[in-house]
């Protein structure tokens, strides 16, 4: 946990490696990240306009649902999916530079919200083009994302770790994720489940990750059954850690103790510009 809080505090660095790895994605494009916003409003717009039409629904109900669940679910799905290979992925970085390992993960972890602040303009838009029928309730959105995001980050830390000791474990979450992306009401509403069918969203983790930020999002604030399922879910991350985390450490470090990193602390702003 003292490694966690470290890294941390070291916002320079994991900034720094977050907004480096963009650069270096989009290095000599144009748009740059807004390709990734510009290919996500196309399709809320696309299958925004047919889901209207399928599920017979008025646009100005629908679509702020539709986008708003759309883009964070984007940022959900990314943050769990990438902390897969949080730590393979920067194999060459770990083997050479002395950084404590959870800047790894926040650097993942301010990737995806500097993505996420780029697709919040498809949010505007829509707010735009409905005139002001959707009043967002900002209070209670800015107070579920928040939380919302300290959970992913938490939860980034077991998963990272699982998946750089056990290699099979990556798939098996993408596949779960795609299994939960249908089970969760994104593209269709809750209302539209029998009432015995309930338990596919009443039970359903992801289905209160998503509200907490969407109601507000739409103008509806959120259940308090969902505030109490993302409090628990940031809690018992915290509990687990600090009993486990020394046990977990030494049975999943993804390098072995012969190939531990230098010593010394490099200056990650002066390697950025040298690149």
């Amino acid at each position: 946990m003292s490694d966690f809080i470290k890294s941390f505090r070291s916002t320079n660095q994991w900034l720094l490696l977050a907004w480096y790895d963009i650069r270096q994605r989009y290095r000599r494009s144009v748009l740059g990240p807004f390709w990734i916003t510009l290919s996500t409003a196309i399709m809320i717009l696309a299958l925004g306009y047919l889901w209207t039409h399928i599920f017979k629904v008025d646009i100005p109900t629908f679509l702020p649902f539709f986008a708003a669940g759309t883009i964070m679910w984007g940022f959900i799905s990314a943050q769990i999916n990438e902390a897969c290979s949080g730590f393979s992925q920067f194999e060459g970085y770990i083997r050479q530079i002395n950084l404590p390992l959870p800047v790894y993960l926040l650097r993942l972890w301010a990737r995806n919200l500097i993505f996420l602040a780029h697709n919040f303009v498809i949010m505007i838009g829509v707010y735009i083009y409905l005139g002001g029928a959707v009043k967002p309730l900002i209070g209670q959105f800015v107070l579920g994302f928040l939380l919302l995001s300290y959970t992913l980050l938490m939860l980034s830390v077991p998963i990272a770790y699982l998946c750089a000791r056990f290699r099979d474990i990556p798939p098996i979450i993408q596949n779960i994720m795609q299994i939960v992306y249908f089970l969760t009401p994104i593209f269709w509403q809750p209302h539209l489940l029998p009432v015995e069918k309930s338990y596919v969203t009443g039970n359903n983790p992801f289905f209160h990750a998503l509200e907490i930020v969407r109601g507000p999002l739409t103008g509806h604030a959120p259940q308090m059954v969902s505030w109490y399922w993302m409090i628990a879910s940031a809690v018992v991350p915290i509990m687990a850690r600090r009993r486990r985390t020394r046990r977990c450490m030494a049975m999943a470090d993804p390098m072995p103790a012969k190939m531990m990193r230098p010593t010394a602390v490099p200056n990650i702003a002066k390697m950025m510009r040298s690149i």
